[in-house]
């Protein structure tokens, strides 16, 4: 039987609720409401009823809940306990595409401080990561600290502001800054949904009363810079990204009034991994 299943069910049984068991967890509800499903038909029992309400305990839900709690208690401790026994394998690392490419690095030069070898896994949304580390396939991820829950270990590493990206000769290239409202009608290219900038982009325009104009859509990657090299548009990128595309024929500006920071967090479900690697972080600045 699946801890995640049980976890997944002890929570929902508790808050009689599916989409305040997923919050709870950091899950998406289908991701939760799929855990249950698994489980009633591992179980051959239907679990809960569900109504336009909210949930319910079954009878067999009731009695599985009254003898599976002690048990999910015991398992979790178990877990904790022999993740001593497992120091040959890889710790697994996610992070945002840009955070791994610019900012870890360099940073995890003292590795050797930790229990294991990394590995890294790169996801394209905050969302993504949560959900791996939930389910665990991932033991530390690095997010958008918006996206976090109050369930994990969490600590916030750096805050950044967003920047604009233009073309060689662009009419704002003898500018120092721009402002958001300079930009409502530029030709604006963004990643694919879904996509943690792109989100953010759309919802600090909207608060001003304006709708991007979105004019291109891309796969996530570097096409997006030869797009806007080719003057296609422009896109608008976090600061860590547009301090490392000098190189590039093009030119950025920070963006006075965006409104919003993204600020990047640790997030794992262990204090004691969350401390080791923030203390690798920390004396690598």
């Amino acid at each position: 039987m699946n801890l995640e299943w049980l976890q997944s069910f002890s929570e929902a049984a508790k808050r009689k609720s599916f989409s305040k068991a997923a919050q709870a967890i950091n899950l998406t509800q289908p991701a939760l409401s799929k855990h249950i499903r698994n489980l009633e038909e591992e179980l051959e029992v239907i679990l809960f009823h569900r109504t336009t309400s909210g949930i319910e305990l079954t009878e067999a839900g009731e009695r599985f809940y009254f003898r599976i709690t002690p048990i999910i208690a015991e398992l979790t401790g178990i877990r904790q306990e022999l993740k001593q026994y497992s120091r040959n394998n890889p710790i697994a690392i996610g992070s945002l595409p840009s955070v791994a490419t610019y900012y870890l690095p360099s940073k995890m030069k003292g590795q050797k401080l930790l229990d294991g070898p990394l590995s890294l896994m790169i996801q394209n949304t905050s969302g993504e990561l949560i959900q791996s580390l939930q389910e665990g396939r991932l033991d530390a991820i690095f997010v958008d600290t918006l996206d976090t829950g109050e369930s994990l270990w969490s600590y916030e590493l750096f805050a950044e502001p967003y920047y604009a990206v233009f073309p060689i000769g662009h009419r704002f290239q003898s500018k120092k800054a721009v402002e958001l409202a300079e930009l409502y009608n530029e030709p604006l290219i963004v990643h694919q949904a879904p996509c943690d900038t792109r989100k953010h982009i759309i919802e600090q325009m909207e608060l001003f009363g304006h709708k991007p104009n979105i004019i291109s859509e891309v796969a996530f990657g570097d096409f997006i810079y030869g797009a806007v090299m080719a003057g296609m548009g422009i896109t608008i990128v976090p600061e860590i990204v547009a301090k490392n595309i000098s190189h590039l024929k093009l030119f950025v500006l920070p963006i006075n009034n965006f409104g919003r920071k993204r600020t990047v967090s640790l997030v794992t479900k262990s204090k004691k991994l969350g401390s080791k690697l923030y203390q690798i972080l920390s004396e690598t600045s």
